[in-house]
């Protein structure tokens, strides 16, 4: 979506642009990269702060180099705008001096406030904000101080505005993850144009066009997270490689080859992880799925024995997708290279895989373009 918003802002020529984090699935060299690229389109400056996600795996110090600091103020105008580094969930007590001192200096009339994430969850019953509900207090009550006008959050994949102690929020996180949240409450794909005249301030969602994924981006979505991947951001992660087969419902075999991949376990661990209960929906391009198991996904060693790892294959005999027609595709590596309908059976949980349809090959789905834990 950010070529999408460039292009926006090539014809309405905005003084600024602010980015409220998560510029990246996991902080990769690649996806900094990728990053600065699209904000490059901007015909404006852009003015950005680090999200959950750009701080991963060591992804804190490239975004301190490309970026620089990821805390910092300035005034244009008659406004004050502080952008908060709050990435890791919650804040060190040498932050709240910073932000205390900022915002006492501040004489403008407008002050705002650019973080990642809001210091509540505006969802009944939801709880996607800073971890540390006595931080979030604390943050709340310098807002309420020092009379900031507004807060700007993203993190919670939607658009909602609320007002709390007369201090404004608005959760602006729709600009191309999935959405969490119905559109009627919020769950829209959007950016949030501001406007400060000599007389009003007006905020308003802009609506985008909802993304369209193609064949070589998987989408991984967890119970409070989620991100979408390209093969650049899986060839970055840990890779599996084997050479493995399928039985059909036949009896045939068929898909003979050297896979190359990323463990499952690996995918699901970016988004929070899966418990016993759960199951992980994997869904293809053209609405195909498979319903699989905990013990599929982190197999004990009697599972192992008959199924191998679990894999994200993006690769087959050196093929890479889109070449490789069938890709991305799930594929079962045992030790003896052949996934039976026997092994199928045995790694199936009731009423799922085998047991609904006995072919292995069934399991292998092909086109994979969304994986989701599905809460037990």
């Amino acid at each position: 979506q950010i070529a999408q918003i460039a292009q926006i802002a090539q014809t309405n020529q905005p003084d600024f642009v602010f980015h409220c984090g998560d510029l990246t699935p996991f902080g990769q060299e690649n996806q900094y990269s990728a990053v600065l690229s699209a904000l490059s389109r901007f015909p404006v400056p852009v003015h950005v702060t680090p999200g959950n996600h750009d701080i991963r795996q060591g992804g804190t110090q490239r975004y301190l180099r490309y970026f620089g600091a990821a805390t910092y103020s300035f005034d244009v105008w008659r406004a004050h705008f502080t952008v908060l580094n709050t990435s890791g969930g919650n804040m060190s007590e040498s932050q709240f001096q910073w932000l205390h001192d900022d915002l006492a200096g501040s004489e403008s009339e407008y002050k705002f406030v650019f973080t990642h994430i809001p210091p509540f969850d505006p969802r009944p019953g939801e709880d996607h904000a800073l971890t540390n509900s006595t931080t979030a207090a604390r943050l709340m009550s310098l807002f309420e101080e020092f009379k900031v006008n507004t807060v700007f959050a993203g993190h919670i994949h939607m658009y909602n505005e609320s007002v709390r102690n007369g201090v404004r929020y608005v959760i602006t996180g729709g600009a191309g993850a999935s959405l969490y949240a119905t559109p009627e409450n919020g769950g829209i794909y959007h950016f949030v144009n501001v406007t400060l005249t000599d007389s009003q301030l007006i905020i308003e969602p802009v609506i985008l066009e909802s993304p369209a994924l193609p064949r070589d981006k998987v989408v991984i979505r967890g119970q409070s997270d989620d991100m979408t991947l390209t093969i650049d951001d899986l060839s970055a992660l840990p890779t599996i490689e084997g050479f493995s087969s399928f039985q059909n419902q036949y009896g045939n075999w068929g898909g003979q080859g050297i896979y190359r991949g990323v463990l499952f376990s690996d995918l699901v661990e970016l988004v929070g992880g899966m418990h016993e209960n759960d199951t992980l929906n994997v869904t293809s391009f053209d609405g195909y799925g498979q319903v699989f198991c905990y013990s599929n996904v982190y197999p004990n060693s009697t599972w192992y024995t008959a199924q191998g790892d679990m894999v994200l294959a993006y690769q087959m005999n050196n093929t890479l997708v889109p070449d490789w027609d069938d890709g991305l595709r799930v594929v079962m590596i045992p030790e003896d290279g052949a996934f039976s309908n026997d092994d199928c059976l045995f790694t199936s949980a009731l009423g799922t895989g085998c047991y609904a349809y006995l072919s292995a090959g069934a399991r292998w789905v092909r086109y994979v373009s969304i994986i989701e834990v599905v809460p037990g």
